[in-house]
């Protein structure tokens, strides 16, 4: 009995250093009494030695538990109550509300998205405007191929949405539909429609230019930050030759035109109006670090959305901007080069063609047709030669093969 007691309270010891004390409490107060009765020690020993040692193990491999849903509606809550006393306070801590929209989660629902948005945006008094009519837009130079847009952008209105209601809003998308759509359902028809138009002249402005060159720019510092992050991925992506073109609906649409999940979207969007004009390519990067082909809505945002912030952080585009203007150059260069080799195959390729050319002149010096009757006469005769050559080797062909056949 004593030397069962004895080995018990050694494997009590060896537990305790590897559980902690909280853990091996009830253990130990078992073991504790076994020196009293027999009866404790019947009792201390429902804690075999083989059970204490795989309870050992279990605790070493549990995981962090995920916080229970009564947690998260908890944290929702709390967070939804801090946006609205940053709304209602006076004056406005703006940069509050841009770490609320920023951070995990995000603004959370619609609801606040309408009272939020147009203060990220530093839209304090917003004056409705008339819309134009439907005649005069119809009028536009641009307006098929409008349609056309926003026919393709019905993937984007949540299911069950009222057929008259998507009718209203498919009306008002006027070129970038895929970022006015976004805003047209978070905000409404009225404040929505000035809201794009005022995105239009601030943080999508350089997009709506005749030319791709500032877009293109923007596009650029892809590079220099995966060059810094990343610097194996980057030389792949270089050698590659895939450019940056992949990632231009990411930028100019803000995510809007490869995402079809209405909640990410809106996601993504607090967190642009609250961040500098080039996030979206931090984000870009970020995604791309992931070593993803494509961008599907499983995606871990919030995570890529802290992994953009941090580099940002580490890499601001005033840092990468030489490196931007140095790959442009380089990007030039060669652009040239190639269109300096596509001339000089084009005239290697005139010249082989030049004897031709000698000889249908000298058909048409004498051939008194007029240019329409003379070029189909060529294309008769050039049939003709064809039919003629194919003719005779087929016969050419087929002849030994009768011959052997016969003998």
């Amino acid at each position: 009995m004593e030397q069962e007691t004895s080995n018990h309270l050694e494997n009590s010891n060896v537990i305790s250093e590897m559980l902690g004390d909280e853990r091996t409490d009830k253990i130990d107060t078992k073991l504790g009494q076994v020196e009293a009765t027999k009866k404790d020690v019947i009792e201390a020993e429902q804690f075999t030695e083989p059970e204490i040692l795989n309870l050992a193990k279990t605790v070493k491999r549990r995981k962090k538990r995920p916080k229970p849903k009564n947690q998260v509606t908890m944290d929702r809550q709390k967070k939804m109550q801090q946006i609205q006393d940053v709304l209602s306070s006076t004056p406005l801590d703006l940069e509050a509300l841009r770490e609320l929209a920023i951070g995990d989660g995000g603004l959370v629902k619609d609801e606040l998205r309408r009272k939020a948005w147009p203060r990220l945006m530093m839209i304090e008094h917003m004056e409705v405007t008339p819309k134009p009519a439907l005649d005069v837009v119809k009028a536009h130079k641009d307006y098929q191929q409008v349609v056309l847009d926003v026919k393709r952008s019905l993937k984007r209105f949540p299911p069950g949405i009222d057929d008259d209601y998507r009718i209203i809003l498919m009306d008002q998308l006027t070129g970038f539909h895929d970022v006015a759509i976004t805003f047209l359902l978070v905000m409404g028809e009225d404040v929505g429609f000035e809201m794009v138009e005022t995105l239009s002249i601030t943080h999508l402005s350089e997009f709506m230019r005749p030319t791709m060159e500032k877009t293109t720019y923007y596009l650029t510092y892809l590079y220099p930050i995966l060059h810094r992050a990343n610097e194996k991925l980057y030389q792949f992506l270089i050698d590659s030759g895939v450019g940056t073109v992949f990632c231009l609906p990411w930028l100019i649409t803000w995510f809007a035109h490869t995402l079809s999940d209405y909640r990410n979207v809106v996601r993504l969007y607090d967190f642009f109006l609250a961040s500098p004009y080039l996030m979206p390519m931090y984000i870009a990067a970020a995604i791309v670090l992931l070593k993803k082909e494509d961008v599907p809505d499983s995606l871990p945002f919030e995570d890529i959305l802290v992994a953009a912030r941090k580099l940002y952080e580490e890499y601001p585009p005033d840092t990468l901007q030489e490196e931007v203007e140095e790959y442009l150059k380089k990007k030039a260069e060669e652009e040239t080069l190639e269109k300096q080799r596509l001339i000089e195959r084009r005239k290697k390729f005139d010249a082989k063609k030049l004897p031709y050319r000698k000889l249908m002149d000298a058909i048409s010096h004498y051939v008194p047709f007029i240019p329409v009757q003379r070029q189909k006469l060529i294309k008769i005769v050039a049939f003709a030669a064809t039919v003629f050559l194919a003719r005779s080797l087929y016969n050419y062909c087929s002849t030994p093969a009768v011959e052997f056949v016969a003998n």
